[in-house]
């Protein structure tokens, strides 16, 4: 789970560079990375919009299960991730 949303943004860059689109970091502009492929560029896009949602589900699916343990198996697997006050 943490591969794919450190890969993400990393993507997303990849995508935008060899798109051939401009993009700034943190307001300032970055200038080109990569020479310019919009197939590339095409194909980086569909990767990441995929891995997104595929992390959307991953995520979902993490809650449910945290929440299963907690209110059908009764057990402290919830509670145990809860910060110690």
């Amino acid at each position: 789970m943490y591969a794919v949303f450190l890969a993400l943004p990393v993507l997303g860059v990849l995508a935008l560079a060899y798109g051939g689109k401009q993009w700034s970091l943190l307001g300032l502009p970055v200038h080109d990375l990569v020479t310019p492929d919009r197939t590339i560029g095409h194909t980086l896009k569909e990767i990441h919009e995929t891995l997104g949602k595929a992390g959307y589900f991953v995520v979902g699916l993490h809650a449910a299960a945290a929440l299963l343990h907690h209110y059908v198996r009764h057990d402290s697997a919830l509670i145990g991730m809860m910060p110690r006050t």
